[in-house]
């Protein structure tokens, strides 16, 4: 099976262009969540793994 070669380097990403839009303090703001959804998520991983 031929390999395919995939160059997503050129490829604008709007995700990109929105983050610097935001100033430091939405920065923040999203950080923020982001870091505790992931230890809600690692958390109810965890209380899962221990509750098989």
């Amino acid at each position: 099976m031929p390999q395919l070669n995939l160059n997503f380097t050129d490829i604008p990403i709007p995700e990109t262009c929105l983050w610097e839009q935001l100033d430091d303090e939405q920065k923040r703001l999203v950080i923020e969540t982001l870091a505790r959804l992931l230890v809600k998520a690692t958390r109810d991983e965890r209380q899962e793994q221990t509750n098989d």
